[in-house]
């Protein structure tokens, strides 16, 4: 895929009434730094920028910054700056980008970037006997060119059963790149279904009324024994007034 271009214009006025006014008009603020650049504060487009991330579908694509040339009105031939996104900041209740940080590169050099890991296909252990696959790595970063970032690093787990466990040294890195991150690393498992308690809760709601119907007969009984005892208790007094 060609890279992108983005026009970029440089920002003269800090702060944030400034700034506000700037995102109203339809500009984001960046800047752009690297190892052999300086900081460079920038606006650019919305609309442009947000086109790149949705054709590129992540931020790990190669973005190509032509920034106008302040000296001379943006009239003289526009600075080509090729970056990488550093980190995209959103406003925390719209969602809308409110700052991006571009990483300086050289097209000729290695870099290191954080790559996502995609897997493909229903587990044997998930579909039959009912497991649950956990995804727990879902990033690996890789060595590369710039211009050979892949998109993705793909596996196919139709066929792990349960108890099977996913290792980052189990995946296929793209030509051209290098896995940098620990091959003993996990990236997903298939495990046992979680037991049901159904049985052991059905049999505490039975024996409850057991209990209490046991406690009846043994009421009645104690009734039962009480009243010959008045009974005797009255017999004596009737004796005494038969001798006077």
């Amino acid at each position: 895929m060609p890279q992108l271009t983005l026009q970029a214009t440089p920002r003269t006025h800090e702060g944030t009434r400034p700034t506000r006014r700037v995102r109203k008009t339809g500009f984001i603020p960046a800047v752009v730094y690297g190892k052999t650049t300086q900081p460079l504060s920038l606006l650019i487009e919305r609309r442009a920028f947000t086109k790149f991330l949705h054709v590129r579908r992540g931020e790990h694509g190669v973005l190509t910054l032509q920034v106008q040339d302040p000296v001379h009105g943006g009239a003289g031939k526009p600075l080509e700056k090729p970056v990488l996104i550093k980190q995209i900041q959103q406003d925390p209740v719209h969602g809308e980008i409110t700052h991006v940080d571009f990483h300086a590169i050289i097209l000729s050099e290695q870099i290191r970037v954080k790559v996502p890991v995609v897997l493909k296909g229903e587990p044997v252990g998930v579909k039959q006997d009912r497991g649950v696959l956990e995804h727990f790595l879902r990033e690996v970063e890789v060595e590369c060119l710039p211009t050979a970032i892949p998109k993705s690093i793909e596996h196919d787990v139709s066929q792990m059963k349960i108890g099977d466990t996913l290792h980052l040294k189990d995946l296929i890195v793209p030509a051209g790149s290098k896995m940098m991150s620990d091959p003993a690393g996990v990236i997903a498992s298939v495990l046992t279904p979680k037991e049901e308690k159904v049985e052991a809760v059905a049999a505490e709601t039975v024996t409850e009324p057991e209990v209490i119907r046991e406690k009846k007969p043994e009421a009645e009984g104690e009734e039962a024994s009480e009243q010959p005892a008045k009974k005797e208790e009255k017999a004596p007094e009737k004796t005494e007034k038969k001798e006077k």
